[in-house]
């Protein structure tokens, strides 16, 4: 009796030095993924190369956890980031993440155009990176400016945003628009109106929320728009002319109508 109990112990101590029984822990690669606006920019593709040993892939959203085999996936609902795992079992890889927050910018500023004082911008500027800048429209801002702040067109008085590309200037041909927003809640804005709800000059008012799409090439929608959003903070009279402050959000992603804070 003593000997059998021998060999098994003998047998059960080999099977344990030849791994035989347990779990291989698996090394995963997190995935490299490329993303693209679909859908007029309701949607995000998300796609990436096969890693290594993975056998499928986890999407976490601000709210959702998906999981698939595939090597794409459609995010639908707008999220501040997203973050994909490569997947084995229990094992997980590193993740990638997908930052899809808007920039936002301190209060900014603009006067309409028919203020007096030279130094008091009546132009609005978004950066590559999504800041924003209040311009003057001196010819050497002219090609940079998204929108002007004008209090002298008949159509948005008694202020309002004009597409630069409006007023003719030959080095701004931008087909930029805005869309009035429903609600006033800043934060609860989340997806711009898609295209076709704009319009190239809009008046605005006082806690007035509105939709800003940045067309640059004027041809209509593609990856190369961006979209904003703007809450009208106040609006002041100042020697006969306007004074707006804007609180804006600007979406870095190409094409992308998500304005999740």
């Amino acid at each position: 009796m003593k000997r059998t109990s021998t060999l098994v112990v003998g047998l059960a101590a080999t099977l344990l030095l030849l791994g035989i029984g347990c779990d291989t822990v698996v090394t995963l690669d997190a995935p490299t993924v490329t993303t693209a606006a679909i859908d007029n920019g309701a949607k995000l593709r998300l796609s990436w190369t096969a890693v290594t040993d993975a056998k499928d892939y986890d999407i976490v959203t601000d709210d959702t956890t998906y999981t698939t085999e595939e090597l794409s996936f459609d995010v639908t609902t707008p999220s501040a980031t997203i973050k994909v795992y490569a997947v084995n079992g229990d094992d997980k890889s590193d993740a990638t993440t997908i930052d899809c927050q808007v920039v936002e910018t301190a209060t900014l500023v603009l006067y309409g155009i028919t203020d007096p004082d030279p130094n008091h911008p009546s132009g609005l500027a978004f950066a590559a990176d999504g800041a924003a800048s209040a311009l003057s429209l001196g010819d050497a801002n002219k090609a940079a400016l998204d929108f002007v702040c004008d209090d002298e067109q008949a159509s948005v008085l008694p202020i309002g945003l004009i597409n630069a590309g409006d007023y003719g200037w030959a080095q701004n041909a931008k087909g930029n628009a805005v869309a009035v927003a429903s609600g006033t809640d800043y934060d609860a804005a989340t997806i711009a109106d898609a295209p076709g709800a704009y319009s190239t000059q809009e008046g605005i008012a006082v806690s007035g929320l509105y939709f800003l799409w940045l067309d640059p090439t004027n041809n209509n929608w593609d990856v190369q728009d961006h979209f904003a959003k703007a809450k009208v903070v106040s609006i002041e009279d100042v020697g006969g002319a306007k004074k707006v402050t804007l609180k804006l959000g600007y979406q870095k992603v190409g094409g992308l109508r998500w304005l999740v804070n």
